[in-house]
């Protein structure tokens, strides 16, 4: 087990890092430097003296925390007196440093390449200690004192290397420590020292110059004797009366910087950030994007930004697009004459020229700019002009990637962000105008792809008339869009039709196929679809990025999709028609329409295999269309259902609102499918307004009948699972079932009758639920479906559950469990195995308890289960209660409530803050108690959940009893007793309960 504090802290063991929280960190990193660490002086470092006011047993829960999460391995932390200190078996990386320099600094004196191997290993533990402990001024302090520790050993270091005559990077490394060390003048003597090791004695006399202004001019004192002595032996060390050291030309061709450059803040912070590697060898930034995107502004005001770098000069050259290449020949000839070299000296074969430029640039600081590189020259030849030493850089712009460039560091030019694009056009067309027509200026920014070339020539005309408006433009760019009218921007349309005509065909087919889809942004597999194969539809989408016209979207929990370019998208479609006579997008035309339906079955047949391995399925999948093949090669699902669902949910409802009309088989099938691989952050509003479309455009033969049934039953399972809204989701779960069976759909008939179930016992209805669960359980000893047979197991132990039956409830959990012991990847085994754990802790079995909820909590991270996971914490927290640890339950019910409101489940939430009213009520906080309950009230109410409000009066009227006020805990009684008579009213011989438990 090993333990590091000199980088970011971190715990680890054999199975990886151990995901520890900020306290925890601290607690470790102080047990590392101390040895040995009491409560006390935790306090200072965790709290800046300023503890929680049970700060022992915080400790003492940070410990547990940190044991639990290690596992039951070498122990991490353990109790010393009244203290505590690391295991034994935990390596820390500071005990590592201190043996490291102790060997370096014993062998620096006879054996100077070993002791520089052990500075180097010492070095290499980390550079910026203690990052991820809190942020005290203990902390801080420590922090402080253990970088001035790492930079005297760096000094030590150096100055073992330059005494050995190991000068090999020695330079560019102390020009960077100098650059972020100004002050420290024994870096800079070093410096000094190693530039006049290696020749450069001029240069050494340079940095001994500007130190000694620096600091008169900022600190108002003389260089160091340590300075004054460097200085005294780059003198030394110069030859009496040689010749003085030839200063080249620096040459400064730079054009001027851009006028009106807005936005491309990013951009222009990872190119200046870049040059931070300048020290450790020569840096290429490579700038593509769509003609007009701004990428030689970008390329010049980076430049600029950068002069102060490149002491030596900068070389600029526009390549103007030139479809015959760059002329790297030319360029070289062109750069000669700059760097001091006669005309007559430039020699006449291109290789010398190449190589006489490389040796010029070698050890001097410049910036080489390449500007609207094009052509396939540039593709063999570009090499020729980069610098090869460190210190220099190049700045390349081009339309479309170069893989000669061959650098890390790539910057693509999207298009302006709305509020850049909105100070672009007050700049060019006034503030006054664009402030009298907002919505105008969002459809010029839309019918430009906020283009910053597009956007000026668009606004041109504008400028110069002062009876036109913006929506003047916005009219005129529309007009053109949809195929008439004058083309404001007919440059850049030029531009992009020579852009597209270079394209393979596939590719050209692709982006014509994207511009018409009625999606913002599409997945690989789209491309192949439209392409008709798989290595065609790579290739396509491999032209497309290199050539700039798509850009990646990559989202947290998303797979990578991929996004037209607004401009590309516009003009695509006004340059076939189709948005004159068919609507804005061109969304009625017959080729998109058939295009819609190509991407519609390759959905509809991907989409069956991912349904294979769904955890979280629930509904029986319905069967694909005849003659639909299978996707080829077969996508690799192992653990990627969720992130596809979650990424193809928006294009699925889209695509089956386009065909509703066309292909309803296909429309109601991509409907069914994404509410089967829906999760709680999917938008449902806009699943059921598709819902009522599609079902509107179904036939009167079986597969529509069958269709509408289906779609019934998936609006009742998202409405009681995702909304909770039962009454209305137990109606229509009634009129699904009912159809399924006259249409033979048994299994998905026994799926209607277990959500009914779940409904009506969410309403309290006992009796409708055990009917409901009758009912399938009926159909599936014929069918057999292990999935749907153990919901419904679950479905049976719930209703025991909730009418504290609780031993007849274990058995149910355990039988669900049985049923899915040879598949326990799903959201039904985790689900089982919570429920048996809260039958378990209402039985007082607390260690079993806790066992089945850490494992139904594994299970949920495996699978992905971030609706049920706030469920799974909120049990815990449970448990925590009944072990009567409540400030633990505290964090645990505080984590659940906060992740199922983000994912905005109602019950949930109300669940979570009960539990979280409970903790608090245990640590004595009643108002803050009260005041949470209260609001739980309303919200099981809202959800007409009876049960659940009856258990939160109950715990109401135990905070009031303990705040002295016996008339509130009282009401709070009586209404209780009111919310179980509505919850059992369905049912006369219920049983009537006192407590009942936390539904």
């Amino acid at each position: 087990m090993q333990l590091q504090i000199l980088g970011r802290v971190c715990l680890s063991t054999d199975a990886g890092p151990v995901r520890l929280t900020e306290l925890e960190h601290g607690l470790l990193a102080l047990a590392a430097l101390r040895g040995h660490v009491e409560v006390d002086s935790l306090a200072e470092w965790l709290w800046d003296g300023e503890p929680p006011s049970s700060v022992r047993n915080r400790v003492q829960a940070l410990v547990s925390g940190i044991r639990r999460k290690a596992g039951a391995g070498l122990p991490v932390v353990v109790t010393d007196g009244r203290g505590y200190r690391l295991g034994d078996g935990v390596l820390v990386d500071l005990a590592t440093w201190t043996r490291e320099v102790t060997t370096a600094r014993t062998r620096r004196g006879t054996d100077a390449d070993a002791a520089l191997a052990h500075y180097d290993a010492a070095l290499a533990l980390g550079e910026d200690p203690l990052r991820g402990a809190p942020g005290t001024g203990a902390v801080e302090l420590e922090r402080s004192r253990l970088l001035q520790e790492r930079l005297a050993v760096v000094e030590e270091r150096h100055d073992t290397a330059l005494a050995a005559g190991a000068h090999e990077g020695l330079v560019p490394a102390l020009e960077a420590l100098c650059a972020h060390h100004p002050y420290h003048e024994r870096f800079t003597a070093l410096l000094m020292r190693a530039l006049a090791a290696t020749g450069r004695q001029h240069r050494a006399l340079e940095v001994f110059h500007e130190t000694r202004v620096l600091l008169d001019t900022e600190l108002g004192v003389r260089p160091s004797e340590a300075l004054v002595q460097a200085q005294r032996a780059v003198l030394a060390g110069s030859p009496a009366g040689s010749p003085a050291v030839l200063r080249l030309p620096v040459p400064r061709t730079l054009p001027r910087r851009p006028d009106g450059f807005v936005g491309r803040t990013a951009e222009l912070a990872a190119v200046v950030r870049a040059a931070d590697g300048l020290a450790r060898g020569p840096v290429v930034v490579a700038v593509t994007g769509l003609p007009g995107s701004g990428k030689s502004a970008l390329a010049l005001e980076a430049g600029h930004a950068l002069r102060e770098h490149f002491p030596d000069g900068t070389l600029y050259h526009d390549g103007a697009n030139a479809p015959g290449g760059v002329g790297v020949d030319a360029v070289v000839a062109a750069f000669l004459p700059l760097l001091g070299v006669h005309p007559e000296a430039v020699p006449a074969s291109a290789p010398a020229r190449s190589g006489m430029l490389r040796s010029l640039l070698d050890g001097r600081r410049v910036l080489v700019v390449l500007d609207n590189v094009a052509g396939e020259e540039a593709g063999s030849r570009l090499a020729d002009l980069l610098p090869a030493a460190p210190g220099s850089m190049a700045l390349v712009t081009s339309r479309r990637a170069l893989d000669a460039v061959g650098t890390r560091h790539r910057v693509r030019l999207p298009s302006l962000d709305p509020a850049s694009a909105r100070t672009l056009l007050e700049a060019l067309v006034g503030p006054d105008r664009v402030a009298r027509s907002p919505e105008a200026v969002a459809d010029v920014v839309r019918l430009t792809g906020a283009i910053p070339l597009a956007l000026r020539l668009a606004a041109g005309r504008v400028a110069q008339r002062p009876d036109l408006g913006l929506d003047d433009l916005a009219e005129r760019l529309q007009r053109k869009w949809s195929g008439a009218g004058a083309d404001e921007i007919a440059v850049l349309h030029a531009s992009l039709d020579r852009l597209l005509e270079g394209l393979a065909p596939e590719a050209r087919e692709a982006v014509d196929a994207l511009a018409h889809l009625s999606a913002d942004a599409v997945s690989g597999w789209v491309v192949e679809a439209v392409t008709g194969d798989h290595v065609l539809g790579d290739a396509a989408l491999d032209a497309m990025l290199e050539y700039g016209l798509v850009e990646p979207v990559v989202r947290e929990d998303h797979d990578t999709q991929y996004r037209l370019h607004d401009l590309v998208r516009s003009h695509v479609r006004g340059r076939t028609g189709r948005g004159a006579e068919h609507g804005v997008d061109g969304a009625d035309h017959p080729a998109s329409r058939r295009e819609a339906e190509v991407v519609a079955e390759a959905a509809v047949a991907r989409s069956a295999v991912f349904l294979e391995d769904r955890p979280h399925r629930f509904l029986p999948v319905a069967a694909r269309p005849s003659g639909l093949a299978a996707p080829d090669p077969l996508p690799r699902t192992r653990r990627r259902s969720r992130r596809f669902f979650r990424t193809e949910t928006p294009l699925f409802v889209a695509l089956a609102r386009s065909v509703a009309d066309v292909r309803p088989d296909l429309a109601w099938r991509l409907l069914a499918d994404s509410a089967l691989g829906t999760d709680a952050s999917s938008d449902l509003h806009a699943w059921f307004e598709a819902e009522r479309e599609v079902d509107a455009s179904l036939r009167e033969d079986d597969d529509g009948r069958l269709g509408a049934a289906s779609l019934l039953l998936c609006r009742a399972w998202l409405l009681q699972d995702r909304r909770s809204v039962s009454r209305e989701a137990r109606e229509l779960a009634e009129a699904a079932r009912r159809r399924l069976l006259l249409l033979g759909a048994s299994e998905a008939a026994a799926a209607a009758s277990l959500v009914s179930s779940q409904a009506s016992t969410s309403l309290g209805h006992r009796a409708e639920a055990e009917a409901a669960v009758r009912a399938a359980e009926s159909v599936l000893t014929r069918t057999g479906d292990p999935n749907l047979a153990a919901w419904a197991a679950i479905a049976r132990g719930t209703l025991h559950n909730d009418y504290d039956e609780i031993e007849d409830a274990a058995r149910e959990f355990t039988r669900a469990r049985d049923i899915l012991r040879s598949s326990p990847r799903t959201v039904a085994y985790a689900l089982a195995t919570l429920e048996l754990s809260r039958s378990r802790r209402r039985t007082g079995e607390l260690a079993a308890a806790t066992l089945l909820v850490d494992e139904a909590l594994e299970l949920l991270l495996e699978i992905e289960g971030v609706h049920m996971y706030s469920y799974a914490l909120d049990a815990r927290a449970e448990v925590s209660l009944a072990a009567d640890r409540p400030e633990q339950a505290l964090d645990e019910s505080a984590t659940a409530l906060a992740r199922a409101s983000a994912a905005r489940d109602a019950f949930l939430t109300a669940r979570a803050r009960r539990t979280h009213a409970r903790a608090l009520l245990a640590l004595g906080r009643l108002e803050d108690a009260e005041t949470a309950l209260r609001t739980v009230v309303e919200e099981f109410t809202a959800l007409d959940r009876p049960l659940s409000v009856a258990f939160a009066y109950q715990v109401l009227a135990a905070v009031l009893d303990a705040r002295g006020d016996p008339v509130g805990a009282s009401e709070a009684l009586r209404l209780e007793q009111a919310a179980l008579r509505r919850a059992t009213a369905s049912r006369t011989d219920a049983p009537q309960r006192r407590s009942p438990g936390p539904a």
